[in-house]
């Protein structure tokens, strides 16, 4: 019998086929518990060495920070260092890097690469001036506590872009329209228009402007075809167009190129504005301005007065008498004896007095004496005296200094004798002054009294300023007696002499003593500098009030100087306040006691109506000029404008330094006024706003030229004001 195979059932069937997909499923679950393992094992792995790469470079990037600190410290710090304009090597040794907690700089420095050098900026808001560029090198090398050192290295650019750059800088229009030939070399420069008139002016640098030139007067129409302009090879070119007669900016420039090889520009080459070099916020007139409490850092970064290492105060508020301010009475005795020499006054030595002068007290011994008197440097005595040992003479009413050299032909007393500062001594007579005080930083020498009035000298109603129709009350700045004064010594060194005048609002509270000494019944200060044609140092002499400089200026031994004021005028070597003053018996006596608040005596006033210039002489001034202008008040093409001349017109920089004299010889030649510096006008004058008329001066010839040394660094007066800028060029990591 055949036997056949056993059939499973359905049911059998599929509970095995379920058995096998469990098994492949826990086979599979196994192998991806395993994947997982090993990715969540790699996964810490990798997340415990994330973080301990991450915590090295936290601390890697703070100290990498911190050498970046380290090197916006020494940024900081030589922008401070530049304020003087110049980057000594000492300032760099001062240089620092900042504290911070956790920090150690054991690796810090600042050198400088090469030398300084002049360069031209061709970005940014001072783009168009010249820098004084020092490359400097950076090194700040950080360590934190867990020992991680990071370093930076960073090559800077320092540069100190000084004010003293221009021949010329206007800030609002320019006018030059000179009678007297006018040759001047330096960049001319404005941010206004320019116009250009004359039959002789010669300009032998660029000449350039961001609005327009004009070939005619500002205040009228005149045109004069006698202004050249200097080519790159120094050809003088006639200029015989202008903006208006070449509108077009292409045709312009052509124009320019083709004439003076393109050395005259105007808003067709889209000259920028010049930026003054001041900081942020300050009006340029605070340059002149005096120091207050309420100065910023910026305004006492550039001020004259917060820079001044001599402060002057003239506090006309505060009137005393002469003695009272400058101390003592005169004196017998010479104040200092040079050699061997024995000689006294019988009567006080002092100006405008007779007095008996005794040489020794061997009188009738037989010595034979020889003697020479001499007042600020100029003779008015000699005499042989024989066996006699008395003289006699009157003091001249103005010397400051008197000196009497005695020689003996037969003994051995020889010398000189000096009397100083005459015209601070008080005579006992009823002469208020103001209270004069001397400010100096801690270490530096302040004058004694009669010392301070001889070199510093008040006079009420000095002298007649035709142009601002005003006696002007003067503090004359003798540089002689500062420089005998000083002596070479470094403690009393003075680099920038600060005047400041406190001024009442009007002449109510005066006495009628003090009245009487102004018969124009107002306050008008001014500072003057005397006696300065050789300076003891370098030297700087600012005050927000008219500034006068009398005789030669630093002409003899040039040093850097500068003046600023609100408006500068040059008295010749031959000016003399008693031909420019009324006489005591012609207006002062007769007017005492009939001057009062608005009511000038009239005797006064017919002498003003009368007064007239004197002859001048030959003249040199040596130092930057900073002042400000008074301007013609618009464009005569303008249909508004009244246009004129008389009492319309400015004066141009022709008059930027004013005139009081005749600049002509008798023979009809021209007085030349030699001039050798830097004339920045930023502003507008607030306190010499007299108009120009042509009528109290005769104009000079004016030999005129830009003092290079002002691109020496070393050469710059003191106090130029400058901005600090230092600009990054190249960083790099330090390893």
């Amino acid at each position: 019998m055949a036997s056949f195979p056993t059939l499973e059932s359905r049911g059998d069937r599929r509970d095995r086929r379920v058995a096998d997909r469990r098994g492949l499923a826990l086979v599979a679950t196994l192998l991806v518990l395993a994947v997982m393992g090993v990715l969540v094992t790699a996964a810490v792995r990798a997340a415990l060495s994330s973080a301990r790469t991450a915590g090295l470079e936290y601390h890697e990037a703070r100290v990498f920070y911190a050498a970046e600190a380290g090197v916006e410290a020494a940024l900081a710090q030589l922008k401070i260092a530049l304020q003087d304009g110049l980057l000594e090597d000492e300032e760099l040794v001062d240089v620092g890097p900042p504290e911070l907690e956790g920090f150690s700089y054991d690796s810090f420095s600042v050198r400088k690469l090469g030398q300084s050098v002049v360069e031209t900026i061709t970005d940014g808001p001072f783009a168009g001036l010249y820098a004084l560029t020092q490359n400097v090198e950076i090194h700040s090398q950080a360590e934190d506590r867990a020992g991680t050192v990071s370093g930076v290295v960073l090559e800077a650019k320092a540069q100190a872009i000084p004010i003293f750059q221009f021949g010329v800088f206007f800030e609002e229009d320019l006018e030059a329209t000179n009678g007297p030939p006018l040759e001047f070399v330096g960049r001319v420069h404005s941010n206004g228009n320019i116009y250009l008139s004359s039959r002789n002016a010669w300009y032998r640098d660029m000449v350039t402007t961001p609005n327009r030139v004009f070939h005619n007067r500002k205040d009228h129409n005149l045109v004069y075809d006698g202004v050249y302009i200097n080519d790159a090879e120094g050809n003088e070119v006639l200029l015989d167009f202008d903006s208006r007669t070449i509108p077009g900016a292409e045709a312009f420039k052509a124009e320019s190129c083709e004439k003076f090889d393109c050395r005259l520009q105007t808003d067709a080459f889209e000259v920028d504005s010049l930026r003054l070099p001041l900081p942020a916020g300050v009006p340029a007139y605070d340059l002149i301005t005096p120091r207050t409490e309420a100065d910023g850092d910026a305004q006492r970064e550039v001020k004259f007065a917060w820079n001044a290492d001599m402060y002057v105060t003239v506090d006309l508020t505060d009137t005393r008498r002469k003695s009272d301010i400058c101390g003592g009475a005169p004196s017998k005795q010479p104040d200092e004896v040079v050699g061997n020499v024995d000689i006294a006054g019988l009567q006080p030595v002092e100006p405008g007095r007779n007095v008996t002068f005794n040489i020794g007290g061997n009188c009738g011994g037989g010595d034979q004496y020889d003697v020479t008197v001499i007042a600020d440097g100029v003779t008015i005595y000699t005499a042989h005296l024989g066996t006699a040992c008395t003289f006699n003479l009157t003091i001249p009413s103005d010397a400051v200094v008197l000196e009497i050299v005695v020689t003996d032909n037969v003994g051995s007393m020889s010398g000189s004798a000096f009397w100083y500062g005459l015209q601070s001594l008080g005579t006992g007579e009823p002469t208020p002054w103001p209270n004069i005080q001397v400010e100096r930083p801690a270490g530096q020498e302040v004058p004694g009294k009669a010392e301070m009035c001889a070199i510093f000298q008040w006079k009420w109603s000095a002298f007649y300023d035709g142009r601002e129709e005003e006696l002007k009350d003067v503090l004359t700045i003798d540089i002689g007696e500062l420089g005998a004064w000083v002596g070479g010594s470094e403690t009393r060194r003075a680099e920038i002499i600060y005047v400041e005048f406190i001024v009442p609002q009007n002449v109510l509270g005066y006495s009628q003593e003090l009245l009487d000494l102004i018969p124009d019944a107002t306050l008008d200060p001014a500072v003057r500098v005397t006696r300065g044609a050789g300076l003891p140092n370098r030297l700087t002499v600012a005050s927000e009030w008219p500034l006068y400089v009398l005789g030669n200026y630093n002409s003899v031994g040039k040093w850097p100087a500068s003046l600023a004021g609100d408006g500068i005028t040059i008295l010749s070597t031959d000016w003399l306040d008693s031909n420019n003053r009324p006489r005591d018996d012609e207006v002062f006596e007769p007017c005492e006691g009939s001057v009062s608040y608005q009511n000038p005596c009239p005797r006064y006033e017919s002498w003003a109506e009368g007064w007239g210039y004197r002859r001048a002489e030959e003249t040199t001034v040596n130092a930057a000029i900073l002042a400000g202008h008074w301007p013609t008040p618009c464009d005569h093409a303008e249909a508004a404008c009244p246009g004129g001349y008389d009492d319309f017109y400015g004066g141009g920089i022709e008059n930027f330094p004013r005139f009081l004299e005749e600049w002509t010889y008798a023979s009809g030649a021209k007085v030349v006024f030699h001039y050798l510096g830097a004339l920045v006008s930023p502003f507008t004058s607030r306190k010499t706003t007299g108009t120009w008329n042509g009528t109290y001066y005769v104009p000079p010839q004016r030999d005129w030229s830009f003092d290079t040394d002002f691109r020496d660094p070393a050469k710059l007066p003191p106090g130029t004001p400058n901005v600090g800028n230092v600009i990054r060029t190249a960083m790099r990591e330090a390893f």
